[in-house]
């Protein structure tokens, strides 16, 4: 029964005149699975799914999405998209290129941060922990302290199971009542955030790398994506011309 199955969906295949990469195409598209690493029932399924998704498109344009103006622009828009991502999957730009790229550019590292957080429900009670804490001068003893108080009193369990640690951060990522607040502050630092209707953040700052001139390997990710982009950019210039 099987390979009567499998052999009606063949003939059925064929017949239709599809094009083997256009079910390679599908497969990987829609499930992100390589066609030609799947089973026959597999095969089969996909190929019968396919087909049925290529009739009723055909079906559709024919007659009840016959000269829709969505239609008409998604059908622009994918094939730019689709083109475009080819292209950018494609392009690999010279290393002569990037050198360039990283002399006009003058790329620069993002400044981090690694902060340990204690989370209360009152402002009072944060002002009168952060009071404490900085009447603490020996820099070990105060961070000592504050792990102290992530375990006694933090609110954030997220955080808490790592004495208040959160992970190196890109200042780019933090919120812009952090950003604002921690401002012109240095390591052994504390701050504090008033998080609506969540409470009051006391923020210890652990470690901080400023900003700095990006070396060519720390930026040549994001030389090569800008490279790439400067070029579909380019290209497409020149198939309008």
């Amino acid at each position: 029964m099987y390979k009567v199955v499998c052999s009606g969906l063949i003939s059925l295949f064929i017949s239709m005149n599809l094009n083997a990469n256009e079910i390679s195409s599908y497969s990987l598209m829609k499930y992100k699975a390589d066609f030609s690493k799947q089973n026959q029932q597999s095969k089969d399924a996909l190929i019968k799914e396919y087909l049925k998704l290529k009739n009723l498109a055909q079906v559709l344009e024919a007659s009840v999405m016959k000269d829709d103006v969505d239609l008409e622009v998604a059908k622009n828009m994918l094939i730019v998209d689709i083109w475009t991502n080819k292209f950018l999957q494609s392009y690999k730009p010279t290393t002569n290129e990037l050198n360039e790229l990283y002399k006009i550019e003058k790329p620069r590292t993002v400044a981090k941060y690694e902060l340990r957080n204690i989370l209360v429900s009152y402002e009072n009670n944060a002002d009168r922990i952060i009071g404490m804490l900085n009447e603490i001068k020996n820099k070990t003893e105060k961070k000592d302290s504050f792990i102290k108080y992530v375990r006694s009193v933090s609110n954030d369990v997220a955080t808490k199971q790592n004495n208040g640690l959160t992970p190196l951060v890109d200042e780019n990522k933090l919120s812009l009542q952090i950003k604002e607040a921690l401002k012109g502050k240095k390591e052994g630092d504390i701050v504090k955030v008033n998080l609506k209707d969540v409470g009051t953040q006391i923020l210890y700052i652990e470690k901080y790398i400023p900003e700095k001139k990006a070396t060519f390997e720390e930026a040549k990710d994001a030389l090569i994506d800008l490279a790439k982009r400067k070029a579909v950019a380019k290209e497409m210039e020149l198939l309008l011309k």
